[in-house]
């Protein structure tokens, strides 16, 4: 419940996000600057009842390929954290104590929230990488507000039971590191993400798959079918 109420209070902010205009949206301010119209209603009232089609097969496949990565990364941080005990595991190697049940149990939340938050800002700038669009103020303040109060929490969240499952911080015993860990697990995750998204673009342009630009063409003719003529320039 706590990851949707965070989660949900930062999605809501994005309605003021920094905004990507579709190739259709483009077309149409385009369209309305060249006509030097000020009122859209009034002069597109066929156009307006076109809506935007959205290629939902592709973003599906868009979404399963963010899904995936942060299902593989929770299952295998998972797998790690339960195998910690175990002399020779991957945290062992690495130097880190082991970890008792309630600590993996609330690292798994540290690390689902985190990625949550995170896929956001990939999610949001399309077929670019998540630092070539900017998120907006207030985008970028809800979702550093959720983040944090979401590692506060894992870190400090007193030893017990929740739900039936015991529960620890991950800060609280003699070893204080594990939500730096995290952290660190999280971003290099989040930029694996990322990378693959673009990837995908990328493929799916190059082969045609799901093939995105003929649903464009098909809407753009549709559209200008509809838009009334731009005045000759007299000029």
């Amino acid at each position: 419940m706590l990851i949707t109420l965070l989660n949900d209070g930062a999605l809501i902010s994005i309605g003021y996000d920094h905004v990507i205009a579709s190739s259709v949206s483009y077309h149409l301010i385009m369209h309305r600057r060249n006509s030097n119209c000020r009122e859209t209603s009034s002069a597109y009232p066929d156009c307006l009842q076109v809506p935007e089609r959205w290629n939902i097969t592709f973003l599906f496949s868009i979404a399963t390929v963010l899904g995936s990565v942060g299902c593989l990364a929770s299952l295998l941080l998972l797998a790690m954290a339960l195998d910690s005990n175990r002399p020779g595991s991957i945290f062992a190697n690495a130097g880190l104590p082991p970890l008792e049940y309630g600590k993996v149990v609330t690292m798994l939340y540290m690390q689902v929230s985190l990625t949550a938050f995170l896929t956001l800002f990939s999610a949001r700038t399309q077929e670019r990488f998540f630092f070539m669009v900017l998120p907006s103020p207030i985008l970028f303040c809800a979702a550093a507000a959720s983040l944090i109060v979401s590692t506060f929490l894992a870190s400090y969240w007193p030893e017990g039971d929740l739900d039936g499952l015991p529960v620890k911080g991950l800060a609280l015993g003699d070893y204080s590191l594990w939500p730096l860990w995290v952290w660190i697990y999280c971003i290099i995750w989040w930029i694996i993400q990322d990378a693959l998204k673009v990837a995908w673009f990328k493929f799916c342009s190059h082969f045609g798959l799901f093939k995105p630009e003929l649903v464009d063409r098909v809407y753009f003719e549709e559209l200008n079918r509809k838009l009334p003529p731009q005045p000759e320039d007299k000029h």
